[in-house]
């Protein structure tokens, strides 16, 4: 209740200025966002024409792959009760333990993270230290920070007391201090050990006055706070001097201490009597971590930074009692959750993050590792969209699948070698990196051998490129840039250097010219950029460049050709501007033709789009990309999602609408851009025949608009230039044409959404609507995007899963494959189980060697398989809580439900859906019926519940996938049960248009009207009118409706003919006809074809008044054939009376809308848009306010019933609601407390309601850059939608929802909203 009171407040304050501007219009008109002049328009003035709108365009975040933990501190990772935590270099990111989903993103420090903790009193207080001598503690709530304070030392070790407000912190120089942080921010020394000596710092866990530092001479050190005293505890100090590794104190003695040594030694202490009371067996591995299981009585784990096993010892046993594998490399740290005794967080030395649960001896989350440090270049495999590599200051090369977001291989270049940047080479084979010692290396891609180390510099080697033109051994030449001044050319194949070309100083970017053999770009520490050309002689002998670009008042970082233009280079420079040059040998004007300024530091990425001519993207040290138009000069927008530098940006031609980014803050993000031609693809979707009207010319035309000055440049309509796009054309004319059932061949569909969009799992879809269809698809080679599929239909669901089995158990290993035999076989048998097949899972389980568990599950097949088995080998089956080793149980016993349920508490969804699907299919042992006379009818049951369990296995998939941010593979889900309606409804509501079309359309079904009127307006926008007649008229009312109001529009009257044959004078003839008649709706849309705008809005008003008050009631189709029209209005130019009226039944049509739709998260800004129009504006309207609070108060019932109860209770106290409504607010009161929680509701919300728009869950440290939403005047987490007023914002989720209820935009001004 008071949550709604703050944000009643809130969301009046923008919109009270708005229309109080309704009220009081300025005395000679105001300027609109257009530019045009506007003012109190004229009964009849003008034509129709679509009114000013609010509007954005950029590009969006829509994945990431988060950094790894850092490994040079080892305290780099926390735990609470219900979230784990972990520090790159310089950002935290946050867990939820529940899903183990990345839920927070702050870019804590400038500089390295070196400690972090968790306040044990308060969860969301969370402290953080710096190399910046800085400690910080955060609340997570708000992503802000709460204290801070200034060292004199950088801190190496903190530690949060038990009780108090207070923290311990070991600094560089041995200081010991105290800050009490509540206190104005008080700083205590407590004592010193010397300078690098603190390697342990640990609070007592119940005794707030006990602290304990283990030192690198192998002391202990125990401080009393409350008496100033310190004792010691020797140690190894007075022998082997061997440093503490880690110390932890017991949670079941006030005195004792478990300590660990370097020399791998591990003891127990007594604090009271200063000895050791207990030695255990020393290790060949030194201790880097301990943690006490607390879940089993003197216990504790110990691990090691060179194995990934965790050993579990009691403080009894000199050695341990057994150890659990976690892992491929070694164990950096570990912490326990203080709510879940039997989970660890565990760090490890490839900067992956895992929580394991020891009593299942499972790990129950890994990461995948990614890098630990600056990631200074991203690449794309040349023929593989879905494979990119890396290199980072770590010293790795990192081949990703962007479809799975895992290293697919790693190359390490050594300890010390930093690397700068990357190329692969001619056909992939190969991959270089370029070092901070000026060493270029090359491994092989497929094995991650290397096979070239060869020092090029004698200092840095900052970028390198591979000529795959070149004519060296057929394997390129490989040009690098270094500290040394010069730009050195190795031949690829032997190493040895083949030009060595003196630079005035150091030389970064490099870049061989992708059309012309031998032409070299250098961007240089002078502020210059080079060309040479060795192809032909000319610069290859003496050095000299035929070409000098000056003009940069800094250094000049990185330098790249214009794809399409072969006469256009870019430049980035220190100086924070891009510029534009004729690089042309024979030009002789002006070469810099374009300066683009924006950043507010180094410029450091830089890349052309490799289809629009005039649009390139920058990274900067200022944290931001921004994508520029340079026709025109102008920065189309600034994405802040980045907090730090961000060196690498990369498309694939056969993806060009989808970028990957690289940071100093070590994370890859990915971005898609499909705004900038969202009308070319909906022209494409509606129309792929007539792809070649959206093909550009040559480099001509581009050179053309960029002679002209940036002030003076007219951009041609936007078009595409590249090569893959006419390659797509050309694929396109390939095809056959459709049926009469699917007039669009599927093949078309899905190389048009491929080429201008990226979803994950996307290549997925396909395959599902092909087996819906009765279609096979052309296979895709093995290697590519594409050729593995993941999600199958139920119809080939349990083939594919045995194929997949019997290709794990017959392979020897390799490429992807697990390499252990045993692994494999138990992998494979698990599938088989999955699908049924019994005999071969007790088959490939005992030849993984595992025959008790085989003998015990074959009965389930026959008596002669079991004593087949027995008669091999016989053995006791030991018991576990192992979900693996129950599953055989549960399937042989009739209870496949139980490990389905399992599954899914486990969020292993995917295997509840194949065994859900194998179980309805009749393929699963049954518990026997106790008659035969039943059978029939049991079967037929047992049926129609295997059906209903699949379809909700399939719905929670959904579910978990739509929560996720990830509305394709949410509809995926239901695709594979064939409920296309609900998978393409799902994509409606998660503002997937264009999916959605298509999924209908090649399915047959009727498509969403909301989604046809929103990509009609997208097409009308860009004067594609033909495009966006087709759309409407397969609209319900579209003929009879839209198509109408399209041609009042349209300025093309020929075209506007085929849509209605009236003119204006004609529909001007019939408003007194239908008005005689009393057909309103015919009058309103006569009204407004005839351009009499005053007579439609009155009459339109007056009409949903009487139908509103019309006693039998009134449905949302006849408000809507009467509310369309009136949106066509040119309402900002019209009296404040018709402006505040319309808006009025505009935004409750919406709030019912809405309600009916269970669009909870819009019916709290729409009530109170029409509160505050009615209130404003005295308005006379047909609904009390009190009915409009009960409508809002029973649609949140589903999301949060306890105060829609509330609110609906004092409502009938207050008098207000009229008294025929009385006991449909009590019945409303008794619905809401019978609701069904849990599950159930939860199987029921995928099929209703806003879905998630994609990437939206991802983290953001949005508080730098943040805008404001004037729907809830709270910042906006992710991308924002720029209003009409261009001030004023609000996320772009909430305009897309908005807009399919709410034509109008919610400032009130009459502008439309068309975020599509």
């Amino acid at each position: 209740r008071h949550a709604h009171a703050r944000g009643l407040g809130r969301v009046s304050g923008p919109r009270d200025v708005a229309v109080a501007g309704l009220r009081a219009p300025a005395v000679g008109g105001r300027r609109n966002p257009e530019g045009a002049r506007v003012g109190k328009g004229a009964p009849g003035a003008g034509p129709l024409t679509l009114a000013p709108r609010a509007c954005s365009a950029g590009m969006r975040q829509l994945r990431l792959i988060p950094s790894g933990v850092q490994k040079w501190h080892r305290d780099t990772i926390a735990t609470t009760g219900h979230s784990f935590a972990y520090s790159s270099t310089m950002a935290l990111h946050i867990y939820r333990l529940k899903d183990c989903t990345l839920s927070k993103m702050i870019a804590a420090h400038e500089r390295t993270i070196t400690a972090i903790c968790w306040s044990p009193d308060d969860s969301n207080l969370f402290a953080s230290c710096s190399v910046s001598k800085r400690v910080a503690i955060w609340d997570l709530d708000n992503e802000e920070e709460r204290f801070a304070t200034k060292l004199a030392d950088a801190p190496v070790l903190m530690d949060w007391a038990c009780v108090g407000d207070k923290i311990a912190i070991a600094l560089e120089s041995g200081q010991v201090l105290l800050w009490e942080y509540t206190q104005q921010d008080k700083q205590t020394k407590l004592f010193s050990v010397g300078s690098n000596k603190a390697r342990v710092l640990r609070w007592h866990p119940r005794q707030a006055s006990r602290l304990l530092l283990g030192d690198a001479d192998g002391a202990l050190h125990v401080y009393h706070t409350a008496n100033g005293k310190k004792t010691l505890i020797l140690g190894k100090s007075k022998t082997s001097k061997d440093s503490v590794t880690d110390a932890q104190w017991d949670p079941l003695s006030e005195d004792y201490l478990l300590v660990s040594f370097q020399d791998g030694s591990l003891s127990l202490y007594d604090v009271s009597s200063l000895r050791e009371i207990h030695a255990f067996d020393i290790q060949s591995q030194p201790v880097k971590s301990m943690a006490w299981a607390k879940s089993q009585p003197g216990n504790f784990l110990t691990s090691t930074e060179r194995v990934g096993v965790l050993k579990l010892w009691n403080v009894s046993q000199r050695v341990p009692l057994s150890q659990i594998k976690v892992g491929n490399t070694g164990v950096n740290c570990i912490k326990s959750f203080p709510l879940n005794p039997n989970l660890f967080l565990l760090s490890f030395k490839n900067s992956a993050v895992g929580v394991c649960d020891i009593a299942a001896k499972t790990m129950k989350f890994m990461s995948s590792p990614g890098h630990s440090e600056t990631i200074f270049d991203v690449v794309f495999h040349p023929d593989d969209p879905d494979l990119i590599a890396t290199a980072s200051y770590d010293g790795y090369v990192k081949l990703w699948r962007i479809s799975t977001s895992e290293s697919h291989r790693e190359m390490f270049a050594g300890v010390d070698q930093l690397l700068y940047g990357l190329a692969f080479g001619p056909g992939a084979t190969h991959i270089c990196a370029a070092s901070n010692s000026g060493v270029l290396f090359i491994w092989k891609t497929d094995t991650g051998e290397q096979v070239l180390r060869q020092s090029v510099h004698t200092g840095q080697a900052y970028r390198c490129e591979w000529n795959s033109r070149g004519r060296h051994s057929g394997t390129g030449e490989i040009a690098t840039g270094g500290a040394d001044g010069f730009a050195c050319v190795t031949d690829a194949a032997t190493g040895n250097l083949i030009r060595k070309i003196p630079h005035p100083g150091p030389v970064v970017g490099v870049e061989w010219h992708p059309k012309q053999d031998g032409v070299l770009a250098t961007a240089s520490q002078d502020g210059t950029v080079r060309i040479f050309n060795f192809a032909d002689g000319q610069g290859g002998t003496d050095g000299k460049p035929q070409v000098i670009l000056q003009g940069h008042t800094a250094r000049v970082f990185n330098v790249t050709y214009h794809p399409v233009c072969p006469d256009l280079v870019a430049s980035g420079s220190d100086d924070k501007t891009v510029r534009i040059w004729n690089c042309n040998p024979r030009f002789t004007g002006a070469r810099e033709i374009r300066t683009l300024v924006g950043h507010t530091n180094n410029v450091r990425g830089l890349l052309w789009h490799s289809e629009l001519p005039f649009v390139l993207f920058s990274g900067s040290w200022d944290s931001t990309i921004r994508v520029w138009d340079v026709a025109t000069g102008r920065c189309l927008h600034v994405c802040y999602e980045h907090h730090a530098d961000v060196y690498g940006l990369a498309i694939h031609p056969q993806r060009p609408f989808f970028l990957v980014s690289s940071s100093r803050d070590t994370t890859l993000r990915f971005w898609i851009y499909e705004d900038l031609v969202r009308s070319l693809l909906v022209q494409c979707i509606v129309a792929p025949a007539r792809l070649a009207e959206l093909l550009g010319g040559g480099p001509e035309e581009v050179m053309a608009v960029m002679a002209v000055p940036a002030d003076n440049a007219t951009l041609p309509p936007r078009k595409l230039y590249g090569a893959r796009s006419k390659e797509l054309w050309a694929a396109i004319q390939q095809l056959p044409e459709g049926g009469a059932a699917y007039p669009v061949p599927l093949e078309a569909y899905k190389r048009i959404c491929t080429f201008f969009m990226y979803r994950l799992g996307m290549e997925d879809l396909w395959g599902l609507l092909a087996t819906i269809r009765g279609e096979i698809l052309p296979p895709v080679p093995k290697g590519l995007a594409g050729a593995g599929r993941k999600v199958f239909h139920e119809r080939e669901l349990v083939a594919c899963q045995k194929s997949k089995a019997l290709e794990l158990a017959s392979t020897k290993g390799g490429m992807g494959i697990v390499g252990k035999q045993e692994e494999r076989l138990l992998k494979a048998a698990q599938i088989m189980l999955r699908v049924g097949d019994i005999r071969s899972y007790c088959r490939f389980t005992a030849q993984a060697g595992h025959w008790e568990r085989a003998i015990c599950i074959a009965p389930a097949v026959s008596q002669k398989f079991w004593a087949d088995l027995c008669n091999e080998y016989i053995e006791t089956l030991s018991a576990t809580t192992d979900i693996e080793e129950c599953a055989p149980f549960w399937i042989a016993t009739g209870k496949a439900d139980l490990l389905i349920d399992a599954c899914i508490e486990r969020s292993e969804l995917d295997k509840a859906f194949v065994i859900a699907k194998t179980e309805a299919d009749g393929l699963l042992p049954s518990v026997p019926q106790p008659s035969a006379a039943s059978a029939t009818c049991a079967a037929s049951a047992v049926g129609d519940d295997s059906r209903l369990k699949l379809e909700a296995v399939a719905a929670n998939l959904a579910q978990l996938h739509s929560d996720s941010g990830e509305p394709l593979q949410a509809s995926m889900c239901l695709l594979a049960v064939s409920q296309g309606e609900h998978a393409a409804s799902l994509l409606s509501r998660s503002h997937e248009p264009v999916l959605a079309y298509v999924v209908c359309d090649l399915l047959g079904l009727p498509k969403d009207p909301v989604d046809l009127k929103l990509l009609a307006q997208c097409m009308e926008r860009d004067s594609r009118w033909d495009a966006a007649g087709e759309l409407l008229r397969q609209h319900p009312s579209g003929p009879t409706l839209h198509l109408p109001l399209l041609a009042a529009r349209c300025p093309d009257k020929e075209l506007a003919m085929q849509w209605s044959g009236w003119s204006a004078e004609q529909y001007q003839q019939a408003i007194p006809a239908a008005l005689e008649c009393g057909d309103m709706p015919s009058a309103v849309l006569s009204a407004v074809c005839a351009a009499e705008h005053t007579q439609a809005a009155e009459v339109g008003v007056e009409a949903l008044t009487a139908l509103l008050q019309r006693p039998e009631g009134w449905s949302i189709a006849e408000a809507r054939s009467l509310m369309d029209p009136l949106e066509c209005l040119p309402l900002q130019d019209m009296a404040v009376k018709d402006i505040a009226n319309v808006l009025a039944f505009a935004s409750y049509l919406g709030l019912v809308e809405a309600s009916e739709n269970n669009y909870h998260e819009l019916v709290f800004p729409l009530a109170q848009t029409l509160r505050n129009i009615v209130m404003h504006q005295n308005l006379r309207f047909p609904v009390t306010m009190a009915e409009v609070t009960m409508l809002e108060a029973t649609t949140t019932a589903s999301h949060a019933p306890a105060s829609s109860v509330l609110r609906l209770q004092e409502l009938l106290a207050s008098g207000e609601l009229p008294e025929h409504l009385h006991p449909v607010c009590q019945q409303h009161i008794a619905e809401i407390q019978a609701m069904p929680t849990g599950r159930d509701a939860a199987q029921k919300s995928v099929y209703r309601g806003l879905g998630r728009m994609a990437g939206a869950q991802l983290p953001t440290c949005y508080k730098r850059y943040a805008k404001t939403s004037v729907l809830t005047n709270a910042l906006i987490k992710g991308p924002a939608f720029e209003l009409e007023d261009r001030k004023l914002h609000v996320s772009l989720p909430d305009a897309l929802a908005w807009a399919r209820v709410n034509a109008f935009s919610p400032l009130n001004t009459g502008c439309k909203i068309t975020p599509v």
